[in-house]
């Protein structure tokens, strides 16, 4: 069978349009390469698309969610959410994080991260895939961040730059979860070398 120019462009699109309407109207380059689309073709369903750029390789329908977690994590797929937004994910904290906290690998550096004003922590390269997994945003949004025990043990570490009330909080709820793992908690401590200090801010919670 003989193909035109204007039936593989229909597949592409129809490809495209696939991965646009999964992702809730967001489109990235490097998701497209990865589906075999070339460039031309890309670039011309972007423009017939109308749709809009939003930093380098990421693109958005009119009708996209206005989802910064999502948003931010497309752009930056290194970029881990923690401490109070992760806290915030996994509904452990009462704040909305102003601004939203990442953690990267200690060597990582990218100015455009530091431009969206998030609060960027370094870590060290054995820590930084600890307890890693996906999290709902607010919009139903899978995103990447630690998982509670993970974000149990950031915050103990960095007890003295938290409000007190909302540090208290995150410990009282995360005592009080169902899903809470006491075994992942001890090994993340053990791993991390703050066993003493895990124990002695949740022991008289547990």
């Amino acid at each position: 069978m003989y193909y035109t120019i204007s039936m593989i462009f229909d597949y592409y699109s129809h490809r495209l349009n696939e991965i646009l309407d999964s992702n809730e109207g967001r489109l990235t380059f490097s998701e497209a390469s990865a589906a075999g689309i070339p460039k031309d073709a890309f670039y011309r369903y972007v423009k017939e698309k109308g749709l809009e750029k939003h930093g380098r390789g990421l693109y958005l329908s009119d009708n996209a969610l206005p989802d910064e977690f999502a948003l931010l994590q497309t752009r930056f797929p290194k970029a881990i959410f923690s401490h109070d937004t992760a806290l915030f994910l996994h509904e452990m904290s009462e704040r909305e994080p102003i601004p939203l906290s990442v953690s990267v690998g200690s060597g990582y550096n990218s100015p455009s991260l530091r431009d969206q004003g998030v609060h960027i922590h370094y870590v060290k390269p054995e820590w930084y895939g600890l307890g890693v997994c996906d999290a709902k945003t607010p919009y139903g949004n899978l995103v990447k961040a630690y998982d509670k025990e993970r974000t149990i043990c950031d915050l103990i570490r960095k007890k003295d730059s938290i409000d007190i009330t909302e540090f208290n909080y995150a410990l009282k709820t995360y005592a009080a979860s169902k899903d809470k793992n006491l075994a992942r908690l001890s090994e993340y401590a053990r791993t991390m070398n703050m066993e003493s200090r895990i124990w002695d801010a949740m022991g008289v919670l547990l």
